[in-house]
């Protein structure tokens, strides 16, 4: 499924990322030449490429939460210039950088003093035009694709988190956050047709009568039908205020209809809800810059149509990969009075901060039950962790993703983004998240037994013990096998099981057991 007017489903991390370069150590004879360097003010008029390279450099080297070495970062990157021609070799001999053709030194340049990320910045944009000398696939290949590859290779020692996003992705990613210009519908397609299958109410496509199973034949003029899924997109997106005409195939009648939209902003839906009796059942499925909003309506909405019978609520975090730093922290204030919510630390400054909650937010008086699973990660373990270890909510499910870390996004000259590892986060008792997670009050994972006999088992006090607790937030992350054999006490995986949501309402419904589980979270937190 993809989504047009409403959000482009972006991957969770790309995959894994280029091998390192092997630095040979062999003498090779060559032209000699020198790399000329970017004098600060002329930065921004230098070449493309060697003001594009001097500000991931400078990035990387700045913002890194770990220290980085410039000549590592531009070799490895030049290297994978081989992945698009094989015929290119460059490597780094002692202080000079040797460009190939195949084993033919065609040019070597001297490297520049380590830390010098402006010379180092024009000598990759020199020893990729030296290659493109020779080789006329590089010729051919366009900017930017080179700007990937050279940081694909360049990254590929770092985390799997710290990653260069081409202009299209960019632009993927930022809808995501941000918000854009379309009409506020999920399309899907099947058989070469384009089938909408969510209308946001309020948006242009509600507001003109667009259904679900509707489908687009064409977009201002232009037959879509067999055009692939990222052309379709792109032609319902557009400037806020700029009119899109539509035509429409309505089944079953197939009866025809032209519509003309105004396009608005849009910003992603990531709250749902929905009443189930007594209990709210809300669903965060990502932390965009409307999500704190969204769910302080979205509780009011609850409260209010439930009234004083509501027994509380079920924050459905499974599968939320994550999103916005400040979007976790803001939801979990919602229904926190007091207390540190999450801190960052790294090596840049900024880095290191501490959030704490403050009073006087919608949701501190609603009992809480979060659900999580393995492929909650990120802003989803935040607040799952900030509403356990504050002793606020019950978390029930498995042992969630673990990722653990911050990213900072950084705009790059050609309209793509640098995703940046810049710090660790940590729970409000301490521990860091990374390769770990968040342990559940109540285990879920693999459990055959029934609903009735998990709830008879919490019930009972078969829950997550303080002294597990205790291992799991003063564990040693150096030691890989310790924190494995801890996330085997709950193994962590993808499923969205009916049986949790129904142990989840059950604890609401069940005042006096949500109380006495509630109770030993509050005093596990405490003992920390």
């Amino acid at each position: 499924m993809r989504i047009a007017g409403l959000s482009y489903r972006q991957t969770s991390r790309i995959g894994a990322l280029i091998g390192a370069l092997v630095l040979f150590a062999t003498a090779c004879a060559g032209p000699r030449e020198t790399a000329r360097p970017i004098a600060p003010r002329e930065a921004r008029h230098a070449p493309a490429p060697a003001y594009f390279y001097q500000r991931a450099y400078d990035e990387l080297t700045a913002r890194y939460i770990s220290t980085l070495d410039v000549p590592t970062l531009a070799a490895t990157g030049l290297a994978n210039l081989s992945k698009l021609d094989t015929r290119v070799s460059i490597r780094q001999v002692d202080q000079r950088l040797l460009i190939l053709d195949g084993e033919a030194p065609v040019a070597s340049f001297e490297a520049p003093r380590r830390e010098d990320t402006q010379r180092w910045a024009s000598l990759t944009a020199q020893a990729i035009e030296t290659a493109r000398g020779f080789s006329s696939t590089l010729r051919e290949t366009a900017n930017d694709r080179l700007y990937r590859t050279v940081l694909d290779g360049a990254l590929s020692r770092l985390d799997t988190y710290t990653r260069y996003d081409d202009p299209d992705r960019a632009r993927e990613s930022r809808a995501a956050r941000d918000g854009f210009g379309g009409i506020g519908v999920t399309v899907g397609f099947e058989n070469g047709e384009t089938r909408i299958d969510n209308v946001i109410g309020g948006s242009p496509a509600g507001r003109a009568g667009l259904r679900v199973g509707d489908r687009i034949l064409s977009v201002d003029g232009r037959s879509i039908v067999g055009v692939g899924e990222r052309d379709v997109i792109a032609r319902l997106r557009g400037p806020v205020g700029t009119e899109v005409r539509m035509e429409i195939r309505r089944p079953p009648t197939e009866q025809r209809l032209e519509m003309r939209l105004s396009r608005s902003h849009i910003v992603p839906t990531t709250v749902t809800y929905r009443r189930d009796g007594d209990v709210a059942y809300i669903r965060v499925s990502g932390f965009n810059q409307r999500t704190t909003d969204s769910l302080n309506e979205t509780v009011r909405q609850a409260k209010a149509e439930i009234g004083p019978s509501i027994r509380g609520a079920v924050i459905d975090l499974r599968g939320n990969l994550g999103g916005l730093l400040d979007q976790a922290v803001g939801v979990s204030d919602l229904f926190l009075a007091r207390g540190t919510i999450v801190s960052t630390r790294g090596r840049h400054r900024a880095s290191q901060q501490s959030m704490a909650a403050s009073s006087g937010d919608v949701g501190e008086d609603l009992p809480l039950v979060v659900l999580i699973n393995g492929q909650s990660a990120s802003a989803s373990e935040i607040v799952a962790a900030a509403l356990q270890d504050n002793g606020r909510a019950i978390v029930v499910g498995t042992t969630s993703f673990g990722k653990g870390s911050v990213q900072t996004l950084v705009e790059m000259p050609n309209d793509g983004e640098l995703v940046i590892t810049w710090a660790r986060f940590h729970a409000p008792s301490g521990y860091p998240l990374a390769d770990l997670g968040v342990m559940p009050a109540f285990c879920t994972s693999g459990r055959v037994d029934s609903v009735a006999e998990a709830l008879a088992a919490v019930r009972r006090g078969q829950i997550t013990d303080a002294r597990t607790m205790a291992r799991w937030r003063a564990a040693d992350h150096a030691d890989t096998g310790l924190l494995k054999r801890l996330r085997e006490i709950c193994p962590p995986d993808n499923l969205t099981r009916d049986g949790d949501l129904e142990i989840a309402e059950a604890l609401l419904r069940d005042s006096a057991v949500f109380a006495r589980v509630l109770q030993s979270v509050q005093q596990t937190a405490q003992a920390r």
